[in-house]
């Protein structure tokens, strides 16, 4: 068996930790009601890789990633699934100026192209959900069916931005994803990515934080990561920007590192409730669940 990067394709990768995946399909069933039993059948580990070249980690086997159904199953049962706006938005929504094209991927529902509108952007966004297409027809935003491979086929060197917000630990194939998402930009443009920060606490402390394991994401991005991405594809690092922590994120840091000290318990629930207050007025566990990542084509 060679297990390969899915950034640079390389062989150079190791194996890192193992997962159970009775654990996993327990922790779906129990806090979604969603039954992922058939993603893994026959397995009897997820196993976790690491690209040494770029750090990236990645769940492997790369058939894990789940389909149409899953995402409509979650979105269900979770109805916070798609926020309308997040801290990552904020952050792009900032440096894109009056009148510029802009390119979002896997845009659903097109909240943050309805945001340009105040800017006069000439906003474009793909996703394959059929809903996302018939909303953007109804409410002006033109959402099209399409991938990203086919569209940088027809429409290279046409945008002053291109970003994706939550997309890019779902895709197993991120070496290609992001060369056509660059070449849909031109010279001088800027292509943003959001994605979960797996340097911060929540994630470093649990390897089975539900929604950060298979079927639900494959890629495991941290800041440094990120940065190897400009030196992969010969493009110039503006920023790398960590949300900051807010309070339910201390408060949920603070009761893994609770359990990893004195064990899962009644008095350490009781401990976290009567002193969280504390921790949250505290400069500790700082990193919050996303980072951003800015880059400009050469």
């Amino acid at each position: 068996m060679t297990v390969i990067s899915p950034l640079t394709g390389s062989t150079e990768v190791v194996l890192e930790s193992r997962l159970l995946p009775k654990q996993i399909i327990s922790q779906y069933k129990t806090q979604f009601g969603v039954d992922v039993s058939g993603y893994f059948k026959g397995l009897k580990t997820v196993d976790i890789y690491r690209c040494k070249t770029s750090g990236l980690r990645f769940y492997y086997p790369f058939n894990l990633a789940g389909d149409g159904q899953f995402y409509a199953d979650l979105a269900r049962v979770y109805k916070g699934y798609y926020s309308v706006w997040k801290w990552e938005h904020e952050k792009v929504n900032g440096l894109i100026l009056s009148e510029q094209k802009v390119l979002e991927i896997g845009c659903g529902r097109g909240y943050f192209l309805e945001k340009l509108k105040e800017k006069k952007a000439q906003a474009t966004g793909l996703d394959f959900n059929p809903d996302a297409v018939e909303y953007g027809k109804t409410h002006d935003l033109n959402i099209v069916d399409e991938t990203i491979t086919a569209h940088a086929q027809k429409q290279a060197g046409t945008y002053d931005m291109v970003c994706a917000f939550q997309l890019f630990e779902h895709v197993n194939e991120v070496g290609d994803f992001l060369k056509d998402s660059i070449a849909c930009l031109k010279k001088g443009g800027l292509l943003a990515i959001g994605v979960p920060n797996n340097d911060c606490y929540i994630f470093k402390e649990d390897p089975y934080h539900t929604l950060n394991v298979p079927p639900h994401h494959m890629l495991l991005w941290a800041p440094d990561s990120l940065r190897y991405v400009a030196q992969l594809f010969d493009l110039e690092l503006i920023e790398v920007a960590v949300q900051p922590s807010v309070s339910v994120n201390k408060s949920t840091a603070y009761l893994l590192w609770l359990k990893k000290q004195f064990r899962d318990s009644a008095v350490v629930n009781l401990l976290h409730l009567t002193t969280r207050f504390l921790v949250k007025r505290l400069p500790v566990f700082t990193q919050g669940p996303t980072v951003v990542a800015v880059y400009r084509k050469k």
